[in-house]
């Protein structure tokens, strides 16, 4: 691996983020002096927006049978081998013209209007990149050229979250499983404690031929076709209600004497009083402490930009605030106000939900948020391009909720040049209970992991299954448990904006990340020293904040490496001075959902 693609051998708490930062903005100076970036740097943002649309729809579509997509880039120059010559991007891309066995999808390269941050550092780490579709054999011989860097174009995806129960369910082989020569059908319906039918209720039930998905209907039931089980031989249901309900996780239940199998969801407004009517002020507010800063504190000024699923920007507490986006996954623009799976909304309302004295109220309120639409159908070239317009319209603060399975050098030298644009790159550390994910590993990313609380959830919550045997804050059973982990913010059991109208509980390091982006995004409109001092933007900017984030943090009751340097705490960072309260959420002693 390499020295960029490393970022955790400094450990985090311990001077980590700035080491980080550091090794990062090296890094992006050493590749930037390579002779071909700062060449190919002067071509107009026309061409690359041209560029862009050429890039096929998602799916693969525009792509031979048979044929794969890469990325394929001229190696810098401090990377190449003693005696071997750089080759100029120009060049390279003319001789992918006249190859038979290569066709240019796109040709990705950095934008002539790169924004301030760009007056520091002129010549990009990242050098001009093609988007090549080609058969893998000719892609391997291309990749053995040491004048030459060529990927995969990977897609774009969410981490997967890892079984929430006492144990993994086991899933055998399904080439091992036993199907029914007549599958069978599983009904049941799905109703609220408010007596209603929920509607667009996921419904999984696990057995030993692995899980089965179904969506309820306007009368809120579901049919499942069990292939290689019965009902009897299910062994657990997960329902995840699409707002105002909070999931469940339970037995399979049995049919009542009509025959019908019902399962009930608790609604948000039994636990919340008069919600959402009535301003939630939600656990994860409280454990940061967000809800003792003076109230003018909005981040009013600040652009943050969410790389992820789209922005639903009819819901009313987002159409005032998020007016600014593009969709980088090749359809049709204006497109980023549409969230395909609601995961971009979650997190939008966290960072900068409207207070409009309803439902909840985001950390940076006036905040400016950009929706960059990632997914569904979005590659690593599309993550190239959209951190390119993080660097041309300024963007003070970006979460990247979305991975990649595989380390990319092209991605970290484009993430290293946003860093050293000065522009403050935070990302959830992933949903794995394992390994952190990519881009969070990179050096000048801020890497944040999930806290749950018990208490903040109902009984028959998936969490509950997995919750400490003592009452307080604890790592989320899903947070990262390798090294890397900068620092943890409430990531579960955290009620937020939702598709349609209404609201949802959603757990995921993405909404942990999205507390920090905005109380990252208070601290840049707000705190003295960077309100009032001169800053240029370049990664001495980022770097302060992350250290003022990490320097707040308040450390979670005993040793745990997945905490990272604790919960950064929202008055400290911004040098407020409150008299200390003590905090049910990082103190012993069980909180009320809601409190």
């Amino acid at each position: 691996m390499s020295e960029q693609q490393d970022g955790n051998s400094v450990k985090p708490g311990n001077g980590g983020r700035g080491a980080k930062g550091a090794r990062a903005q090296a890094a992006a100076g050493e590749a930037g002096q390579q002779p071909a970036a700062g060449a190919a740097a002067g071509e107009g943002e026309q061409r690359q927006e041209s560029a862009q649309q050429a890039q096929p729809q998602p799916g693969g579509q525009g792509v031979r049978a048979g044929w794969g997509r890469y990325l394929v880039a001229p190696r810098p120059l401090r990377l190449l081998p003693g005696g071997v010559p750089p080759i100029e991007a120009s060049a390279l891309f003319a001789l992918l013209e006249e190859d038979p066995d290569a066709e240019i999808v796109a040709r990705l390269r950095p934008s002539r209007s790169r924004g301030l941050g760009a007056i520091t550092e002129p010549h990009p780490a990242c050098p001009p990149v093609a988007v090549v579709a080609m058969p893998e054999q000719r892609a391997r011989v291309l990749a053995a050229n040491p004048q030459v860097v060529v990927e995969a174009d990977q897609p774009l995806s969410y981490t997967p979250i890892p079984p929430v129960g006492p144990g993994p369910v086991q899933v055998i082989d399904p080439m091992l499983a036993i199907t029914l020569q007549e599958p069978q059908q599983f009904t049941l319906r799905v109703a609220g404690s408010d007596g209603d039918e929920v509607v667009g209720a996921h419904v999984w039930a696990i057995g030993t031929g692995g899980p089965v998905h179904g969506v309820t209907g306007r009368d809120g039931r579901v049919s499942l076709t069990l292939a290689a089980d019965t009902p009897e031989t299910l062994q657990a249901l997960y329902v995840r209600p699409p707002s105002g309900y909070w999931p469940a996780r339970t037995s399979i239940p049995r049919p009542a004497a009509d025959g019908e199998a019902v399962v009930t969801v608790q609604a948000l407004s039994d636990t919340f009083e008069g919600f959402p009517g009535r301003a939630l002020t939600g656990w994860g507010v409280q454990a940061m402490r967000l809800n003792q800063i003076p109230p003018t504190y909005r981040g009013h000024g600040i652009k943050i930009a969410l790389l992820d699923s789209g922005v639903n920007t009819g819901h009313p507490d987002l159409k005032d605030t998020v007016q600014h986006g593009h969709d980088f996954t090749g359809a049709a623009n204006g497109t980023w106000g549409v969230d395909a799976c609601g995961h971009g909304t979650w997190c939008a309302g966290i960072i900068a939900a409207a207070d409009n004295r309803t439902g909840i109220t985001g950390i940076a309120a006036e905040a400016e948020l950009h929706s960059l639409k990632l997914f569904p159908g979005g590659h690593l070239s599309d993550l190239i391009t959209a951190v390119d317009y993080l660097i041309t319209r300024d963007i003070d603060i970006a979460q990247i909720s979305l991975a990649y399975a595989v380390p990319s050098q092209l991605a970290a030298w484009k993430l290293a040049d946003a860093y050293t644009a000065g522009i403050t790159l935070i990302a959830p550390a992933g949903d794995t209970a394992g390994p952190l994910t990519h881009p969070a590993t990179l050096p000048g990313i801020l890497a944040v992991g999930a806290l749950a609380h018990t208490g903040t959830y109902p009984p028959n919550s998936p969490l509950a299954a997995v919750q400490p045997p003592w009452p307080g804050p604890y790592p989320a059973p899903f947070t990262p448990t390798g090294p890397g982990v900068d620092l943890i913010a409430p990531g579960a059991a955290v009620i937020t904006t939702a598709l349609g109208d209404g609201y949802t509980p959603v757990d995921g390091t993405a909404i942990a990340a999205a507390h920090v982006t905005g109380l990252a995004a208070l601290l840049l409109a707000h705190h003295d020293q960077l309100r009032t001092q001169v800053m240029p933007r370049t990664a001495t900017r980022a770097d302060h904040l992350y250290r003022l984030l990490q320097t707040a943090c308040r450390p979670l009751p005993g040793a745990d490496h997945r905490t990272g340097a604790g919960i950064a705490d929202a008055p400290t960072a911004l040098g407020i001075p409150t008299s200390w309260q003590a905090d049910p959420y990082t103190a012993a002693g069980r909180a009320r959902p809601g409190a």
